[in-house]
């Protein structure tokens, strides 16, 4: 903690509760979260009861390079990852909820592609896939955007998402919209998971 500015230390050493800090680049974000992770470990907290998220697969290298260094002696490293990674995780051990078997594929854009293509090419691949990814990242139903829809191409777009959504399930594939799309909605239906999941990772 000795290396850090007054509003770091006050974020790093804040235990219970929820927190918010704003910060921009180059302000210490990794360092100050990385910090805190450590100081709850110091206090005895269990390294299974905490969960450290980011966005990129850059920045979850960071930080668990950094987080390392600062608690050598952890027997079990702390859960340190991307959302989609935690999302992945996640859905190995519960997609069976949503009748699905976890030795699920994850598809890549040219698997995404092959298949929008099969389904139809009306409309360019770059647009359907833009506008799927946006739907899936608004919990956007391919309902949802049929009764929005204000001209054809909208209608077509909905029965593509209608589409494609069923031959994922179908073949049991996920795209990577769905780590955080089927996690969502996992822990929004069923309560019991999201208890448990919140009581496991309390930090």
């Amino acid at each position: 903690l000795e290396e850090l500015n007054p509003s770091q230390y006050e974020a790093a050493t804040h235990i219970d509760g929820a927190l918010l800090i704003l910060a921009g680049a180059g302000s210490g974000k990794t360092k100050t979260i990385t910090s805190r992770l450590a100081y709850l470990l110091s206090l005895g907290i269990d390294p299974q009861n905490t969960l450290t998220l980011t966005f990129t697969n850059k920045a979850a290298s960071e930080m668990r390079e950094r987080a390392l260094k600062l608690m050598p002696n952890t027997t079990y490293p702390p859960l340190l990852a991307t959302f989609h990674k935690f999302g992945l995780i996640f859905l190995k051990m519960n997609i069976h909820l949503l009748g699905r078997s976890n030795t699920f594929v994850i598809i890549d854009t040219d698997d995404k592609k092959k298949i929008i293509k099969n389904i139809s090419q009306d409309i360019p691949f770059n647009m359907v896939a833009k506008e799927i990814s946006k739907y899936k990242n608004n919990f956007l139903t391919p309902n949802d955007i049929f009764s929005m829809a204000k001209d054809e191409d909208s209608k077509k777009l909905s029965h593509i998402y209608d589409e494609y959504i069923k031959y994922l399930t179908k073949n049991n594939l996920v795209d990577f919209d769905d780590l955080l799309l089927l996690t969502y909605q996992i822990l929004e239906e069923f309560n019991d998971v999201a208890e448990k999941y919140s009581k496991k990772y309390q930090y």
